[in-house]
């Protein structure tokens, strides 16, 4: 397993703890996306700081082709897609949201097969439809309790369809990254698409007049002790690893591998909310864990025969410069 699927795993871990924090936010969604965007965002710039200082090189790196095209996938896939999300969250609970949003590795493979080439083996989209089927499994237990907060209630079709259009973003805006990626570090992408997302979740809450309700409430040193490390965990940590997980490996991959969130949850659940994990939980977690076998190993044999198969590159023009 290369880095790139450790990544997307590690990421997977940092949502599901970040998630049992975020539910209990009593924060809209647009101003729970504004605060988690601007607090990771400075310290992704500390990050990026310490490490040009340690390293004794530049902190900014990306062009203006890497600038636009990460701001489109911050765009997308932060402002649009996790507002969107955190909305279907708040309106069906966590766990008819997880439900479809596990659709995101097949609109990943779909998008990364158009605008990139990529090349989705049988192995690799069996992997895709056992882990998605796994997730879904899972998380589809009828017996589960009811989970939603009720705090910001909606309809049942504004929440399904928040959530399809939340699959739909992180997959369009994994593509977007996948290229803007290509131009500079994964800390320094992570960093390009929270800040500008939020600049633009700042313009949309202050066109709403939410401003100040949003300060009011940030000050509230309860919210406090759940926000921050969920903003650790998951905007952090989390995006800083989806990053590394987009530059090396696959759009459908790292997007079926970050679709295994909701299979960390049910330990955490167990752990720290004391719920009792199902038979349906282990077969579904078995299914799904044998899925990302699948697409791993689709990957790594993909590889493989490219590096068979592909002649020996020529040197390149640094390559050449630095021998003579």
């Amino acid at each position: 397993m290369g880095m790139g699927e450790l990544a997307a795993l590690g990421a997977a871990l940092c949502w599901a703890a970040a998630s049992l924090l975020y539910g209990q936010t009593k924060l809209s969604a647009w101003g729970l996306n504004l605060v988690k965007n601007i607090l990771a965002a400075g310290v992704l710039l500390l990050q990026l700081l310490f490490l040009a200082d340690w390293q004794q090189g530049i902190v900014f790196r990306a062009g203006a082709a890497t600038w636009q095209w990460l701001a489109l996938s911050g765009v997308i896939g932060i402002v649009i897609g996790d507002t969107l999300y955190f909305r279907s969250l708040q309106v069906l609970g966590p766990r008819k949201a997880l439900i479809l949003s596990t659709t995101a590795p097949l609109f990943a493979a779909v998008f990364g097969a158009i605008f990139l080439n990529e090349v989705l083996t049988p192995v690799m989209l069996t992997g895709v439809l056992m882990t998605t089927g796994g997730v879904t499994y899972v998380v589809a237990d009828r017996k589960s309790a009811h989970e939603s907060p009720g705090l910001f209630p909606g309809s049942t079709t504004l929440g399904v369809s928040c959530a399809i259009g939340a699959a739909v973003c992180q997959a369009a805006g994994g593509v977007c990254s996948r290229i803007g990626m290509q131009g500079c570090g994964s800390v320094e992408g992570a960093w390009i698409r929270l800040t500008v997302s939020a600049v633009a979740v700042g313009l949309i809450v202050a066109w709403q007049g939410q401003l100040r309700d949003v300060w009011q409430k940030i000050r509230d040193r309860d919210l406090l002790r759940r926000l921050v490390p969920a903003v650790l965990m998951g905007t952090w940590l989390g995006i800083w690893l989806c990053q590394v997980a987009y530059k090396e490996t696959s759009v459908s991959v790292a997007t079926t591998l970050l679709a295994t969130t909701p299979l960390f949850v049910i330990p955490l659940l167990r752990i720290f909310q004391q719920q009792k994990i199902t038979a349906r939980a282990v077969i579904g977690t078995v299914v799904a864990t044998l899925g990302v076998v699948f697409v791993v190993a689709g990957t790594t044999a993909d590889i493989d025969v490219e590096s068979a198969t592909s002649p020996s590159p020529s040197p390149s023009t640094a390559e050449r410069d630095a021998a003579q």
